[in-house]
């Protein structure tokens, strides 16, 4: 039997897709984010794409559940 090819993808490399609403009363936008490992460590916030405000934000561990200690240790350090 052949032995079976593997992809490997390097961690750091992986998106995770968070899902947030604009806080703008006349807006309230879905939005879609994707963030590499790196881009989660300094995650403030994003820019609405309809509306084009931003708005602050930070990632709970419920959105990086995975990485949660690791990023909240960079934040540490940060601040």
């Amino acid at each position: 039997m052949p032995e079976s090819k593997r992809i490997i993808i390097p961690r750091e490399l992986l998106l995770i897709e968070i899902d947030r609403r604009c806080c703008f009363p006349d807006c309230k936008a879905r939005v879609s984010i994707g963030l590499t490992k790196q881009e989660a460590k300094s995650y403030s916030g994003f820019t609405c794409v309809p509306c084009n405000r931003w708005n602050d934000d930070t990632l709970t561990e419920k959105d990086v559940s995975d990485w949660w200690d690791e990023i909240k240790q960079h934040q540490f350090f940060i601040n």
